[in-house]
């Protein structure tokens, strides 16, 4: 079946700024890092993505339709490990980042405090009150920015990062659950977020209103990678070349 323009519109807004090509993402695929810095990298995830529940409930609270309102709250319930999802048993899904962090060496608690530590970057930062800010907007909006422009580049980045986990870095299929769950899971919500999209924007205006939204989306997420990529790997080189 062929795309919608306005479909076509959206995925080359996310294309151009896909965070699966972002520097970080290529060393990480690459095996030039280690799991010191994935369990860096999953500090700044874990504060990232903490806010994710109540971020789906203002969205759920502004919401009037019937298909939005029920990906939402699919999604609320996985998040939680209220659901399955798919051929996963239930699971919360930040527990599961947080395991993840104890397999690259980390503590539990280590990464939950690491906001109160001063360990979390200023672009983490940035990204995060960014997206609770979105989940305030008109419920269409809200879903451009978080479920298209933001989470349906997870599948793709997931898939090029994670094989690497166990080819590379020796993590097992076990360890690395967190990512093999979001593979489908954010295939699956970012493909009827897209739907959902193409059904109620029905006007030239709405239309460019949210293409603005996903473009920022994928540059904030950028920047967020741009944070990880130069303090764990651009400064060390540069110290080292000098």
């Amino acid at each position: 079946m062929a795309k919608s323009e306005f479909r076509q519109q959206v995925e080359d807004a996310i294309q151009q700024r896909h965070s699966k090509v972002h520097p970080w993402s290529e060393a990480w695929g690459a095996g030039r890092l280690n799991r010191h810095l994935l369990g860096e990298w999953t500090k700044q995830h874990y504060h990232f993505v903490d806010p994710t529940v109540r971020m789906y409930g203002h969205i759920l609270s502004n919401c009037d339709d019937d298909d939005a309102r029920a990906l939402i709250v699919e999604s609320l319930n996985e998040e939680e490990g209220i659901t399955g999802t798919a051929d996963f048993a239930p699971a919360r899904h930040a527990d599961l980042l947080l395991d993840f962090g104890e397999h690259c060496g980390l503590k539990r608690e280590d990464i939950k405090n690491a906001d109160v530590n001063g360990e979390i970057l200023p672009e983490t930062l940035g990204l995060q009150s960014w997206a609770f800010r979105q989940s305030h907007r008109p419920w269409l909006y809200a879903l451009a920015t978080i479920f298209v422009g933001l989470e349906s580049q997870v599948p793709q980045i997931y898939a090029k990062t994670t094989p690497p986990l166990i080819e590379k870095y020796g993590f097992t299929d076990d360890e690395v659950l967190f990512f093999r769950l979001h593979i489908v899971a954010d295939t699956e919500h970012g493909e009827r977020g897209y739907e959902i999209l193409e059904k109620h924007a029905t006007t030239s205006e709405i239309k460019a209103k949210c293409l603005h939204l996903i473009r920022q989306a994928t540059m904030m997420r950028r920047l967020y990678l741009d944070g990880l990529y130069r303090k764990y790997l651009a400064a060390p080189q540069a110290q080292a070349a000098e």
